[in-house]
């Protein structure tokens, strides 16, 4: 199936989750498994035939918040490497995680499965099992690491999450648009007496700022690359992705406050996969794509941002 359509599809009828998880995949993970020479393992390939669902855990913070410096450091110990570290993904049902270490002063992408031993999955004071990765000891055949790969702008790495980054902005911000059109008309058929919620002016003012913010978000997503005519590694597709993560983590704040102070029910686009984790993860959370959209406008040094 054509992946555009794919992801028309996906957005329409399925959960946020589920359609920001193969978003991820498709826009992220594949492009991303051409830079490995060998797939010891096979995790590769059931990657790509669907048998595996893999997320990225390249966005791991760091006392820097920068992502040229990975988390995760290898030793290599013959035909082998041993890592130790941590990584953050977002996909809850990744049974893989695609990630990047430090090995001899070069930086590689591993496929970890979740169960390798070594590898412990956990929440993030929360009761999913899932969301974060430690590593302690854990063994890989030196061969399954990807060719050497930097953050160098025209790089296939920042290629590739920079293309992603502005899908996951065109695709979430047309969900938050949606989420706050249906969030008016829940609030117009829930009403005190005669009158609905809707025309209260502090839930109408409110509404109103996310929803002219959504709409100038959504506008500049939509141009994608061409909004500044940017190559990859450019400000603008960091500072459209932040806006847009940033109002999908407003709009369902507010989803969620009208459901507890409201009972507003049902909430709009609520489903299992709502806590606030599955939805806050993506690109390693804010303060991640603040400092990204920091060093990209030249602001901060990865040597000195915090």
């Amino acid at each position: 199936m054509n992946i555009v359509r794919e992801l028309d599809e996906l957005w329409a009828a399925s959960t946020f989750a589920d359609a920001a998880a193969r978003t991820e995949q498709l826009c992220g993970v594949l492009p991303l498994l051409d830079l490995f020479n060998d797939d010891p393992y096979g995790l590769a390939e059931q990657v790509r035939d669907r048998r595996r669902i893999a997320a990225l855990g390249l966005f791991t913070p760091n006392a820097l918040f920068a992502l040229a410096y990975p988390t995760i450091r290898a030793i290599r110990d013959g035909d082998q490497i041993v890592l130790d570290g941590r990584f953050r993904y977002a996909v809850a049902r990744a049974d893989v995680s695609l990630v990047d270490i430090e090995l001899e002063d070069q930086t590689r992408l591993a496929l970890l499965p979740h169960t390798l031993e070594g590898v412990r999955v956990h929440g993030a004071g929360h009761a999913e099992d899932w969301g974060w990765g430690e590593l302690t000891g854990a063994v890989l055949q030196a061969r399954a690491l990807s060719r050497p790969v930097s953050w160098v702008a025209d790089g296939p790495l920042v290629r590739t999450l920079d293309d992603y980054g502005w899908e996951f902005a065109r695709r979430s911000s047309s969900w938050t648009t949606r989420i706050i059109a249906d969030l008016r008309r829940v609030l117009a058929n829930t009403g005190v007496g005669t009158e609905a919620l809707s025309t209260s002016q502090y839930i109408a003012h409110e509404l109103s700022k996310l929803e002219i913010e959504i709409s100038l978000a959504a506008s500049a997503a939509r141009f994608g690359p061409a909004f500044k005519g940017e190559e990859p590694g450019g400000q603008a597709m960091a500072a459209v992705l932040l806006s847009c993560t940033d109002l999908l983590r407003r709009s369902v704040r507010v989803a969620e406050d009208l459901n507890t102070e409201l009972g507003l029910w049902p909430i709009p686009g609520a489903d299992t996969d709502w806590p606030a984790a599955s939805i806050h993860a993506y690109f390693g959370g804010r303060r991640m794509l603040e400092s990204e959209l920091a060093r990209r406008m030249g602001l901060v040094r990865p040597e000195t941002s915090a």
